[in-house]
């Protein structure tokens, strides 16, 4: 596991030296953008969001780059969250990958495949969270559903259920 772990440390250590120079990210976390826009594509297309564009092709935007989107047409409040906030779904998945294939590379001392499977899992961590582009896309849905959620939690868990307890 030791192995394993620092493998994993070293890759974003990496992406995170790299992401100060535009060509190194760009070239080293190609993978993570792909992932972490592969997210928004896929949940947008089980919400019925209507993807319309994917691009991953790094543009200007301003002074920063933008190293892919996807584009929607049926954003929703009541979508929108859960498809800006998708690529959260990479952190599952890395620590997926993390425990059911680098641990199990390195144990059978297997380390050219682990270096592989360490920077594929790295990317997908390092790409995991949303975009400032993202958060402002699920911002007011978030807080529709955060209202929801409050509400629920009332009617299941509030001070009013005292008074059915004793029926």
């Amino acid at each position: 596991m030791t192995y394993s772990i620092i493998i994993l440390l070293c890759w974003l250590v990496l992406l995170l030296v790299a992401q100060r120079q535009f060509f190194h990210i760009a070239l080293l976390g190609f993978p993570g953008v792909v992932m972490h826009e592969l997210m928004h594509l896929l949940v947008g297309l089980l919400l019925l969001a209507k993807p319309v564009k994917f691009n991953l092709v790094p543009q200007r935007a301003g002074n920063q780059w933008q190293f892919g989107s996807v584009s929607f047409t049926g954003l929703t409040i009541l979508n929108a969250a859960p498809v800006a906030y998708a690529p959260l779904l990479l952190l599952w998945l890395a620590w997926l990958a993390f425990h059911l294939w680098l641990l199990p590379l390195t144990l059978a001392h297997h380390y050219l495949k682990a270096l592989l499977a360490g920077y594929l899992i790295a990317c997908a961590a390092f790409y995991s969270l949303p975009s400032t582009t993202d958060m402002k896309i699920g911002g007011i849905s978030t807080l529709f559903w955060a209202v929801i959620a409050g509400l629920g939690w009332w009617f299941w868990f509030g001070p009013h259920q005292a008074l059915f307890q004793g029926i």
